[in-house]
């Protein structure tokens, strides 16, 4: 079976025959719903949906109306509408940008905080904005990057290797790869970046992960082990010093080598 389709705003715009602004417009007044797929893109469920609405759709964001106050009377042409206050949202209508570019631009200092409430721009900070939205997205581009799990899946994908979320983390943390942002507090690596891994590299991280696995064991499975219950593992090892090393795991041959293992055994504790 095909994997159903997934668009972004681009290809929504381009499958549709209008352009990217509008879909954006027509998000912000509620003419297209929110992006289903991750909170970025539409399913092909809601793409579907939205044919028979394009003549609807551009009466109201198409460019000769962008502006139309809500009796139908015209406010200029490309006149923004006059708000008090613009949320995420709305700012990224009124800057041509995605939900997540006006987040990352926040956040790389291109946009100011929101100077209302601590959740939203005045309309002075937007007008200041306008002619930046261009910038934004070249500088942001059109992919607001991978999360871990998802980083490792592209790269299994890729390198037919079996990568995992923790193999990210460490190409991560020796320098291969550098956040683009966070979403949540956790980082976002760009598809260029995960694409440029060498294949080799990748394949190191990933033998050295599995090796780990094979030589370590959990505290279960360390206390199963000993013959000892958990507990008793748990503090044996932390009075010899025993520590877990990567993903929570202990070596093997050091968890075989704490005192009184046999003398353990033997009493059945």
């Amino acid at each position: 079976m095909a994997k159903e389709r997934a668009f972004g705003p681009h290809q929504l715009a381009e499958w549709l025959g209008i352009e990217p602004r509008h879909v954006r417009r027509a998000e912000t007044r509620g003419l297209i719903p929110p992006p289903d797929v991750g909170d970025e893109r539409w399913s092909e469920a809601v793409a579907k949906t939205l044919p028979d609405r394009v003549e609807e759709i551009l009466s109201v964001v198409g460019d000769e109306n962008y502006g139309t106050a809500p009796d139908g009377s015209k406010a200029g042409h490309r006149k923004p509408v006059k708000r008090e206050a613009f949320g995420p949202q709305q700012l990224a209508g009124e800057l041509d940008l995605q939900r997540w570019q006006v987040g990352r631009a926040e956040q790389q200092g291109m946009i100011p905080p929101p100077d209302v409430d601590g959740k939203r721009w005045s309309g002075a900070v937007v007008e200041g904005l306008r002619e930046r939205g261009a910038e934004i997205r070249e500088v942001l581009g059109d992919h607001p990057g991978l999360g871990s799990i998802d980083a490792a899946k592209r790269l299994a994908g890729r390198t037919e290797l079996e990568v995992e979320r923790e193999d990210v983390r460490v190409l991560a943390g020796e320098g291969h790869l550098q956040p683009v942002g966070e979403f949540r507090g956790y980082p976002m690596y760009s598809l260029g970046s995960l694409d440029g891994l060498d294949r080799e590299l990748v394949a190191g991280v990933v033998g050295e992960r599995q090796l780990w696995m094979e030589r370590s064991v959990t505290a279960k499975e360390a206390a199963a082990l000993l013959g000892w219950s958990a507990g008793r593992f748990e503090v044996t090892a932390e009075r010899n010093g025993l520590v877990p090393g990567r993903l929570g795991r202990y070596d093997r041959v050091e968890v075989e080598g704490l005192p009184e293992r046999d003398g353990a055994r033997g009493s059945g504790a």
